[in-house]
């Protein structure tokens, strides 16, 4: 008798009823999800990748861009995304002439945010230099859209910095699942090894089982590996986020009536993981006279103005280059740090940065909220307490 093995829908070989266990375990212990149906006779395994059909195409007319289509639609495909169905994400390449490397991303308005961020990390990461704009007459069919401009100078760092993006956000669960982003030809190696040759002809099958070291490989380690699964699934991150502040108001004989919010923001890690690269949003009615002051770097200045260490730049920026529109428009400050930064299980991070100006307010009241992302935008906690101001 012999199980059907699967992997994320694909039909991958076969395994014979007595490695049916093992094989599960061993998928286990590597992060991944293994069904056995007895009935059905087949073993499924989920890696933790989303499907998100993807089509890549170029507006441009020339070798440069086709050469960088080719090569990103390779390296997704290889990671088993789906380019062929109707797609939830459209990716442009265009190769267009200009003096600087910068690459140019925009984007509808459709564009998940944690895919957003995922790009800004991974471009941060490459040192590529890029502008993100919002078009919002950028239609796509109720998809995600995005179009990367540039003079293709480095098409392989290019290539590289959208793939990682896109596989990070296609995996589910990256941080109970660390296979999820292993590169999904390596994780089919893997697996193929342990099945059994059940389809072979008879004598083949027998010089197979006179090497008993090499299937007995995972029976070997089937109790280490439920116990390492299990260890694995209940550690969880988890955080407490508060804010600290004090109010300053005017004096009654000042003219014009300002308040000032001055405050922190306290991040602490409550989980059993890291917490990696906040990213802060500060949000604020939408009107001109509340704004947020304080030491806070676009990101085109960090180069220049950022404070140096001897491990390299530090303090806050803001995450997008518009980061006044999307002030106007939504109210919402989003803010990370420059440098990486990593908060351990009961350890604490401080933003000092929270200072809110109120002139002249309008209305009589006057809400202030957090929320922060961390391991790339994977955990949201908005702050146990807000702002509220009553004038």
């Amino acid at each position: 008798m012999t199980y059907s093995v699967f992997i994320d829908g694909e039909l991958l070989g076969n395994a014979l009823y007595q490695s049916a266990v093992s094989l599960a375990l061993f998928c286990e212990q590597l992060g991944f999800e293994a069904v056995i149906d007895q009935n059905k006779e087949t073993i499924n395994i989920e890696t933790g990748r989303k499907q998100h059909p993807i089509s890549i195409s170029t507006r441009s007319n020339n070798q440069q861009s086709q050469e960088a289509v080719l090569k990103l639609s390779d390296t997704l495909k290889a990671e088993g995304l789906d380019l062929l169905k109707e797609p939830s994400i459209t990716i442009f390449l265009d190769n267009i002439e200009q003096q600087d490397q910068q690459v140019i991303i925009e984007h509808n308005v459709l564009l998940d945010e944690k895919l957003k961020n995922l790009l800004i990390i991974e471009f941060n990461k490459s040192k590529i230099p890029f502008v993100l704009n919002e078009k919002k007459n950028l239609a796509a069919d109720r998809n995600q859209l995005l179009a990367f401009r540039s003079q293709f100078y480095d098409t392989d760092r290019l290539i590289l910095s959208i793939s990682r993006a896109v596989i990070r956000y296609c995996s589910v669960k990256p941080i109970a699942n660390n296979s999820a982003i292993v590169p999904m030809p390596l994780i089919k190696f893997w697996i193929s090894s342990l099945l059994d040759q059940a389809s072979l002809p008879k004598t083949q099958e027998k010089k197979a089982t006179k090497v008993p070291e090499k299937t007995m490989k995972p029976e070997k380690n089937k109790y280490i590996s439920a116990i390492n699964s299990s260890d694995l699934r209940l550690k969880k991150p988890n955080a407490e986020v508060f804010l600290n502040y004090t109010m300053l108001i005017p004096r009654p004989d000042d003219e014009q009536k300002e308040y000032m919010v001055n405050g922190s923001i306290i991040m602490k890690n409550t989980g059993a993981l890291d917490l990696k690269n906040p990213v802060i949003c500060i949000k604020v009615p939408a009107e001109p006279g509340v704004s947020l002051q304080g030491q806070i770097l676009p990101p085109k200045l960090v180069a220049g103005l950022a404070m140096k260490g001897s491990d390299g730049e530090k303090g806050w920026k803001y995450v997008y280059d518009d980061w006044r529109e999307r002030v106007k428009t939504k109210g919402e400050y989003w803010i990370t740090s420059i440098q990486d930064l990593t908060i351990p299980p009961g350890g604490s991070e401080v933003f000092n940065g929270l200072k809110v100006l109120i002139k002249e307010p309008k209305n009589s009241s006057v809400g202030i909220q957090a929320f922060v992302y961390f391991n790339e935008g994977q955990q949201q906690y908005a702050s146990n307490n807000t702002i509220s101001l009553s004038f």
